[in-house]
Order: structure tokens, then C-alpha cells, then sequence
């Protein structure tokens, strides 16, 4: 991540509104951050289907599938990251630790998935 801080990030999640703060959120995620992403935010048959997770369970999920190659740790920074941005909100004082998607961003999660995969040519794959 930049060398924005916590409060710099989520204002700039919460105000982005135009194509340019979409692709300046996007420069700054990679596909593992939007594999993540996507996993919380499903959109299927035109509308968002919002999927909370908990922590074990995503990881193992994930590391079984081959989406992810990194251990645990790394796994739970990349979603705490996402987290300080404003892309998922995590449960206080959940054990595990339970992840949600944040439902006011919910079409701008999208722009931003939609955007990735178009700068990185893979639309075929959305």
C-alpha cells in the first residue's frame, strides 16, 4: 500500500466517485487483493449477493483452491489492508475473526473488480 494512512484511505474509498479515484484505488490492489475482494462481494444474475467469512474458513477455502500461495499471516494482512481501505469491515471482538463486506460500496467494489480485469485483460474471466 501507499504511504497513505488509515484515515487518508477510507476517506478516499468513501469519496471516490469518479472514473479517476476508481483507477487510482485499482492501481494500488493486485489480483490477489481482488480474488479476495471477489469472494465477498459475489455478483451473479445482475445483482450482489454480500458473503461474510470467517478468517480459518476463508483461508482454507482459498489455499485449497489454489486462489492464494501465502501463509497464514500474510493471508490475514492482505485482508486487514482491505479492511483500512474501506473494501471489508471486520467484526469487532469476533473469535475467529469474521469479515463482511461494507454494502454502501458495493458498486463501487464492482467498478473497481470490473476495472482491474479490463486494464489487465481479463474481462473473459469476470
Amino acid at each position: 500500500m501507499d504511504t497513505m494512512d488509515k484515515g487518508e484511505c477510507l476517506i478516499e474509498v468513501n469519496q471516490a466517485k469518479s472514473f479517476e479515484d476508481i483507477i487510482s484505488i485499482v492501481d494500488r490492489l493486485d489480483f490477489i487483493d481482488i480474488q479476495i475482494i471477489r469472494k465477498f462481494y459475489l455478483f451473479k444474475s445482475g445483482y450482489f449477493n454480500s458473503q461474510p467469512y470467517c478468517f480459518p474458513i476463508l483461508y482454507k477455502e482459498m489455499k485449497g483452491s489454489g486462489q492464494i500461495k501465502m501463509g497464514v499471516e500474510g493471508f490475514r494482512k492482505r485482508l486487514e489492508n482491505l479492511v483500512k481501505i474501506g473494501l471489508l469491515k471486520k467484526v469487532k471482538h469476533s473469535n475467529p475473526t469474521i469479515y463482511l463486506p461494507v454494502e454502501e460500496n458495493k458498486e463501487l467494489v464492482f467498478a473497481i473488480i470490473k476495472r482491474f480485469f479490463f486494464i489487465n485483460g481479463l474481462e473473459q474471466f469476470l
